[in-house]
């Protein structure tokens, strides 16, 4: 097992879920606006008071130098994170333990099954979804994230460069009601796609 030191980032660990069986229990997307160069879209999801996210930008680099980014880990944990650890990886699968801090209620934690599939023209297919029973057992002081799913869709641009495609569902647990968290999840989205892709300059000589 290994653990991640606290603070700056980590490849991401957050993809496209089974998407053909997920995706099938939404709705029509709903436009929510461009924030900060992100086109941001919602659902409502079957069975569920939250709503699932996309959101899409385009960026001046190769598919296969987005992937990098999005895929590799580095040592240092992003802001939030209280503590990763990584209890399965191999060059297409990883699964990780983790601890996230939670301002104005308790701190959660989650298992985390990620998968990376390749596409075509150096693009990928990065998916994500919670696999609790497959990590530590609950434990004291956090509140397990009952479900996190999603992914990333990397594909060369019509115009040139990159469309990166990044969906995410996720239930916060601990029985907040889903009105109280719809900003600050859309907020979080948008700040954790930012996040992730500003290391695709890491890659750009790669």
């Amino acid at each position: 097992m290994v653990q991640a030191s606290a603070d700056k980032s980590y490849p991401v660990s957050h993809l496209i879920v089974a998407l053909i069986a997920f995706s099938a229990l939404g709705q029509s997307w709903s436009s929510q606006g461009n924030k900060e160069g992100v086109h941001l879209e919602a659902r409502k999801v079957q069975g569920s008071a939250f709503e699932e996210l996309r959101l899409t930008i385009t960026l001046p680099a190769t598919p296969a130098q987005v992937c990098r980014a999005i895929w590799h880990p580095s040592a240092a944990l992003e802001h939030g994170f209280r503590r990763r650890d990584t209890l399965l990886e191999t060059a297409t699968e990883r699964l990780t333990y983790e601890q996230i801090a939670a301002p104005l209620v308790s701190d959660r934690d989650y298992t985390l099954h990620v998968t990376l599939g390749e596409g075509l023209e150096g693009g990928c297919h990065i998916a994500f979804e919670t696999q609790n029973n497959r990590g530590p057992a609950p434990v004291a002081g956090f509140v397990r994230i009952p479900a996190i799913r999603g992914g990333w869709d990397i594909t060369r641009a019509a115009t040139g460069g990159t469309q990166i495609v990044y969906i995410v569902y996720s239930e916060p647990g601990g029985g907040i009601p889903a009105f109280l968290t719809r900003g600050s999840q859309r907020t979080h989205a948008v700040e954790w796609m930012k996040l992730i892709l500003s290391r695709v300059g890491e890659h750009a000589k790669s």
